[in-house]
Order: structure tokens, then sequence, then C-alpha cells
């Protein structure tokens, strides 16, 4: 009976191998070296994969992505035969191909010895300003005038029930002041409390929107409006792609594991063949090293709080990737990255106590060989992943 219970442990004992080493590691490794399994490892991995997908699916309810109506830059393209032009100015309406920001055309207008220049779109449909609708109007405009003066004051006007009498306005001078002949990209908040409004309008029910720029003297004027549209932000969880995004991660993150358990393994025997002259088996090897990558499963457990307890980070309609880059350093940045060097700290550690088991080396050694085995696995594994 004691026999039966007794192998029952050993048959047992790579699992508990896993956890061990992470409170016990100088023991644990001198007993996994005896007897070493590769069930550990592999069961690691299979740990790892639920409390991979719990900390994606948090870090989707995170990022905001916005979504934009309408979508293709409809609104400042020139329309098909078939539809009315939208647009309206104190002067004539005209698409320019040569000067623009998205898609292919601008929506201009000029005049000649002025000092007010109005650009308004009507007959939009209805857009209604609320929690679970759009929350923000998104263009990029541009002004000209021949004599270099800035404008007096540049509105932006939002107009309700088809009535050009029922409006919100808001001044956008700080967004184009210094936007002559450039392009200025501009995002106006819809609850702002700034707004003011003329003759009642609903917000729930904006059906045009207006440009109103006025200078002190007269002059020849330009104004451009593109990429205009309005925008609402929704978490990446919500998006119908959201669940193969989470098959997609998962077998990212088993093929890394592999990869940098298969070089590190690799890396680790070379260079024991080659400075201490050890003779044994790279599966052997392979089954011991696995074993310090028991820190992944607290290293991810880790970013999973971390990510519920972050900021959120809204992510504009046609952000460039180092605007992107830029609002996840600043939000996200420090936290995710300390953690990441405490992870490998921690596993070149192990990594260190596991070779120093293997094979007797000076601590000194064991370690430099731990970290550069590290870090090379890393950057491998990176360049062969992308090809998977």
């Amino acid at each position: 009976m004691e026999e039966a219970q007794e192998e029952e442990r050993q048959k047992a004992q790579f699992a508990r191998w896993i956890f061990e080493v992470l409170y016990s590691p100088l023991k644990t490794f001198q007993e996994i070296v005896k007897k070493p399994s590769i069930k550990g490892p592999l069961l690691i991995l299979i740990i790892t994969l639920p409390i991979t997908l719990a900390g994606q699916y948090t870090s989707g309810t995170k990022f905001f992505l916005e979504a934009p109506t309408p979508d293709d830059d409809l609104w400042t393209e020139t329309p098909p035969e078939s539809l009315p032009l939208l647009w309206s100015s104190n002067n004539n309406i005209s698409f320019d191909s040569q000067d623009h920001v998205f898609g292919n055309y601008s929506v201009s207008s000029s005049l000649i010895n002025s000092t007010l220049i109005q650009m308004h779109l009507t007959e939009i449909g209805s857009f209604n300003r609320s929690d679970s609708g759009h929350s923000q109007l998104s263009f990029a405009v541009k002004w000209t005038n021949e004599a270099n003066a800035t404008p007096q004051t540049a509105v932006l006007q939002l107009f309700s029930l088809n009535d050009e009498d029922k409006k919100f306005e808001i001044s956008i001078m700080d967004t184009i002041t210094d936007s002559a002949s450039n392009w200025a990209n501009v995002s106006i908040n819809l609850f702002r409390e700034d707004w003011s409004q003329s003759n009642e309008p609903s917000w729930a029910a904006i059906t045009g929107i207006g440009f109103l720029l006025t200078w002190a003297d007269f002059g020849n004027i330009t104004l451009k409006i593109d990429g205009l549209y309005f925008g609402r932000f929704a978490p990446i969880s919500s998006s119908e792609s959201f669940n193969v995004q989470l098959l997609y991660s998962l077998m990212r993150s088993s093929i890394n594991f592999f990869l940098e358990w298969v070089l590190l393994s690799g890396i680790v025997l070379l260079a024991l063949r080659s400075l201490s002259g050890w003779k044994g088996q790279w599966k052997t090897l392979l089954s011991i090293l696995g074993y310090i990558y028991s820190t992944s499963i607290i290293y991810l457990i880790a970013l999973a709080l971390a990510f519920s307890a972050l900021p959120s980070i809204f992510i504009r309609y046609n952000i460039s990737y180092l605007e992107y880059v830029e609002a996840y350093q600043s939000s996200w940045g420090l936290p995710i990255s300390t953690l990441s060097m405490a992870f490998y700290g921690w596993t070149a550690i192990l990594c260190t106590i596991a070779i120093k088991n293997v094979q007797e080396l000076s601590w000194t050694k064991a370690f430099l060989m731990s970290f550069g085995a590290i870090l090379m696995s890393l950057i491998l594994a990176s360049v062969l992943g992308a090809f998977f």
C-alpha cells in the first residue's frame, strides 16, 4: 500500500515542482536534475493558456477604438452624380483633388475681398449625443489668407432638427489659429460644457454641421475641410472579430512559449559543451530548463490584474502608429515594462540555479550563461515568430 502511494506521489511530483521551484528553487532543481520530466513544462503551458485568455480579454475591455460615421470620408469626397450636393457656402463649393488629408478630395470654398467665410453641410441624417452614441466630431481644417491675417473668430456649428436657426456653437480658434496654409486635425468633444445654443436645439437630433470664420479686414480667403465624421468609442472586446483575436493570441502565446523554451535549451546546450565539456543530452536539458517558466504563471496573473487596474486607452480613427505608441507608453508603458523586467529577471535567476545544478560552474559564469541565453532566445524567437 505504501509502495503504491509512493509511486503515485512520484508520478505527481512533476506537477508539484512547478510551484515549488518558485519558492524553493535550490532544493527543487536538485530534485529535477535527478529525475527530469518533460510533463512539467507542458503542464506550465496548459496552465498559462486560460490565464493568457483572461488577460487578453481584460485588456480588450480597456482599449477603445473610434468608429467613424460615415465610413470612407464620404462627406468630403466628390458626390456621385446621382446624389445631391449637401454642402453650401456664401460662395461656390468645390472639391480639391490636389490638397487633401484623407481620401481623394477636400471640400473647399474661396472668396475675394471678404471678411467672412462659412460652409454648411446639411441633410446628414440625425445624430444623437448620448453615452452609447456619438461622443465627438473630428475633422481636418485649413484656411488661407493672402494678407496672412489670422481669423478674428472661428466657430463650429451643429444644426438641429433640419433648422439652421436651431444650433449649438463653440469656438475653435485655439485649434486653427496656427494652421494658416497648413492642415490641422481637430476633435471636438460633444459633451463639453462650453457649447452655446440658439432657439432650443436638441442634442438628440443633430442634422447639420457648419464652419464660420471671420477676419477684421477684407481679404482673399479660402477654407477647406476634410476627414469630417462623428465618432464613437467602443471597446475592442465588443467587436465581431474579438473572438478570433483571442484565438490568435492563444496560438501566438503557445508558439512563443515553445520557441523560447527550445531556443533557450539549445543555446545553453552549446554553451555548456563549449565552456565546460558537459556531455548530457539536449532532451534532458529541455526537461530541466522548462521549469524556469513557472514564473510565467505569476507574470500572466500580474499582467491580468494590471490590465484591470490601468486606465482605458482611447484610440482615434486614422491614428498614426507613432501616436498609438505614445498613447500606450504614457498610460501603460511603465507598469507593463516593470512587470516584464521583473519576470525576465526572476526567470534568469531560476535559469542560473538550473544550470548550476546541471553542471558545476561558478555562480558568475552560470548567471552570465543564463542571461545571455535568455536574451538570445528572446531575440531569435521574435525573428522566427514573424514567420508563423
